[in-house]
């Protein structure tokens, strides 16, 4: 217990602000900040459960099988990743709907949950020290709630900030399985779930089988860390077998095992994150997403720790974290630097960042100038948070955009649905038709073919499947004036979407259809826009034309 300004301030009331801030900056604006990154192609097959990203650049077995019955192990993972995340974000659609708040809740509820976590961890490993390891726990509490890369993971439709907070818990569970042996079957179900969610937590195996050498030699041979492992072989079999019948099928595993081990995947030309962010990229990116001073004392922390560790220190805590920040930078050398990849970086290097700052106040013999430096470091990682998350967050008035289209759509989906040539994909259509009733008159929209894959999921691609709203290309909607005429649309009201160069677009894609239509409409019919989506610096990024066939 600690005396402030004469109250009596207990850890746990430490904790709760802590968690309360991180909740606050977590939460605040969660559904009305950019769509960015890759968060369309997670929110879009998390809704119906459906691995399918309309891409012919990459296809998936919904599209291989398609005039055939899809065969039963196809439920059992999708082409890309393994499905809990996806399970567990559609868990969420079925209650609440398909916002993008929604999409963003659990990572979110999950970033609050990782800092009561890591408290609870380091206390565990930090629990020989005078208090117990309360403040250092309480210390990297407060780092991570304000951690930027921590704070953006927790806001977006990732899989990183879920399998963070898995993480944690699978190492907390791991320290009590050590302390008792009979809780070996939480520690393999929780191992096998971090893997059940993303192949990256793969780097904990390193990390534990360092960690019992260094510390609890004759664990090796225990019979319950088999059967913990046989349980997390287990909980990943569905993985496993999907993979199997994969491989028998097309002649290679799903995209990130072939990726791994080099295999040739005709039916994915695209994989551009492992090429987009390489692992000489590292540094660069480590430096965009991490303050200055976080990389500096963090930087410090290691090298002290990895110092106190080849020194033959027993200093569990530095030693972990240390081993954890390697593993993870090993496994990054084969799976890239994507910022998403970074995070899990972070609760291990708010951990060295609080430890070294504790050496520097323990040189300094407790002096008041060292309280400032901890303070004021902790200052700047909230205001460095508060700029890269709110501030100067990327705005492509694509939620804008989807907010208006929300508003004129008016829950209501067009009297004539979209269809579908594939039977499987026209199943889900038929099914979602009922949820939403009809609007007196058919529409249809047409947006510009330019716009980023993500984007182009969450506005239109999840209105055709979900919503029962025809959305076409400019290419497409040309394709089929030239086949079907257009007194087939008589009647039909026309949302033409024409994307800015500002917003973002596919960098590898330069299609001039919605330009040229685009002239067509102001110059050959002078229409002018409904509306204009504006973005960062005002600048316009999305026109919306509306007009009758």
């Amino acid at each position: 217990m600690s005396d402030i300004f004469g109250y009596k301030i207990k850890p746990g009331h430490v904790l709760i602000a802590i968690l309360l801030i991180g909740a606050v900056i977590r939460f605040w604006g969660l559904g009305s900040s950019e769509l960015f990154h890759d968060e369309g192609f997670y929110a879009f097959r998390a809704i119906g459960n459906l691995d399918y990203i309309q891409n012919d650049d990459q296809t998936t077995p919904i599209q291989w099988f398609a005039e055939s019955t899809l065969p039963w192990w196809t439920g059992l993972s999708f082409h890309d990743h393994p499905k809990l995340y996806f399970l567990i974000a559609n868990l969420f659609f079925r209650m609440f709907g398909d916002s993008l708040f929604v999409a963003r809740l659990p990572s979110a509820i999950s970033g609050v949950i990782s800092i009561w976590l890591i408290y609870l961890l380091v206390r565990k490993l930090a629990g020989n020290r005078p208090d117990g390891g309360e403040w250092i726990a309480l210390l990297s509490a407060a780092a991570l709630s304000v951690n930027h890369v921590h704070v953006w993971i927790s806001r977006s439709v990732l899989m990183e900030s879920i399998q963070i907070s898995a993480v944690l818990l699978n190492i907390l569970l791991f320290l009590i399985f050590l302390e008792d042996r009979r809780k070996w079957i939480f520690f393999g179900l929780s191992l096998g779930a971090c893997f059940l969610i993303k192949y990256t937590g793969l780097f904990l195996l390193p990390v534990y089988f360092l960690h019992i050498l260094l510390f609890k030699k004759e664990f090796i041979l225990e019979r319950n860390l088999r059967l913990s492992l046989g349980i997390a072989f287990l909980v990943l079999s569905p993985v496993i077998v999907y993979n199997l019948y994969l491989y028998s099928s097309v002649g290679h595993f799903d995209l990130q095992l072939a990726f791994i081990f080099g295999q040739d995947t005709p039916e994915w030309r695209a994989s551009l994150g492992k090429i987009l962010d390489p692992f000489s990229d590292f540094g660069m990116n480590m430096a965009a997403m991490y303050s200055v001073p976080f990389l500096l004392i963090s930087a410090f922390g290691f090298i002290f720790g990895a110092y106190n560790l080849s020194s033959g220190g027993r200093n569990r805590l530095s030693a972990f974290s240390v081993l954890s920040v390697f593993s993870i930078i090993v496994m990054l050398i084969f799976a890239g630097s994507a910022y998403r990849f970074l995070s899990l970086l972070s609760p291990f290097l708010a951990i060295l960042s609080v430890i070294m700052l504790l050496e520097i106040w323990k040189f300094s013999g407790g002096k008041e100038i060292s309280r400032f430096l901890i303070a004021g470091f902790l200052i700047y990682e909230m205001y460095f948070a508060i700029d890269g998350a709110f501030l100067t967050f990327p705005d492509f008035g694509i939620v804008r955009l989807d907010d208006y289209l929300e508003q004129v759509f008016d829950g209501r989906r067009s009297p004539a649905p979209p269809e579908s040539s594939n039977p499987h994909l026209q199943k889900i259509i038929a099914e979602n038709l009922l949820k939403y009733p009809p609007a007196d008159t058919p529409f249809m929209v047409i947006y510009d073919e330019n716009l980023a894959l993500s984007a182009r999921l969450w506005l239109f691609t999840r209105r055709i499947y979900y919503h029962g709203i025809s959305a076409v290309t400019t290419g497409q909607f040309k394709g089929f004036l030239r086949t079907r005429g257009a007194e087939s649309l008589s009647g039909y009201k026309i949302y033409f979407i024409k994307a800015y160069p500002y917003t973002s677009l596919n960098q590898s894609l330069s299609v001039p259809d919605a330009a040229e239509f685009e002239s067509f409409l102001t110059v050959g019919l002078n229409l002018a826009p409904a509306k204009r989506i504006t973005g960062y610096r005002n600048l316009p990024m999305f026109d919306v034309y509306e007009f009758t066939m």
